[in-house]
């Protein structure tokens, strides 16, 4: 079970450079400090390759650290809901112990839900503790939830179920 943002629904739709994807992984992990962007940009320079994220970022934006600072979803939500995914991971494997592929893939469908719920929910969770967004940042979105603008990175969080 994987929950993310799949390249398929990771458009922004509003004319910017990098999808909802990249976005995220940005404001999970921040920008970095300009000392370091200067040593990566070295490194792109000589041929080392960066993700996409990063590069483009960095590139458009160079925006130090204490400008954007972290703010993850992904990781810290699942953890949040560990146990109710743990428990249908569990109904999932003891379905499939049983020979029972039909209850096996739907308990597999509700962890991948539970995660997909969770990771939504984790914008506007207060367990997320996320700094707030800076004066400027607020007068420039015309508002002072972090990370929520249009609601487009996080309609874009899925789960899928994958046979290895």
């Amino acid at each position: 079970m994987l929950v993310g943002i799949q390249s398929k629904d990771s458009s922004r739709d509003i004319g910017d450079k990098i999808n909802n994807a990249e976005q995220l992984y940005i404001l999970t992990h921040g920008v970095r400090k300009k000392s370091m962007r200067e040593e990566m940009q070295k490194n792109i320079d000589a041929g080392m390759k960066y993700s996409a994220a990063h590069s483009l970022y960095i590139q458009s934006h160079g925006s130090p650290l204490w400008q954007i600072p972290p703010r993850p979803v992904l990781e810290p939500a699942i953890e949040d809901s560990k146990e109710p995914i743990a428990k249908q991971l569990k109904m999932s494997y003891k379905a499939a112990l049983d020979g029972n592929k039909q209850e096996m893939e739907n308990c597999l469908q509700k962890a991948g839900m539970i995660g997909e719920n969770a990771a939504k929910g984790w914008f506007e969770n207060p367990a997320n503790k996320w700094p707030p967004n800076s004066p400027k940042t607020i007068k420039k979105k015309g508002s002072d939830s972090p990370m929520i603008d249009k609601g487009k990175m996080r309609e874009a969080i899925t789960h899928v179920i994958r046979e290895e």
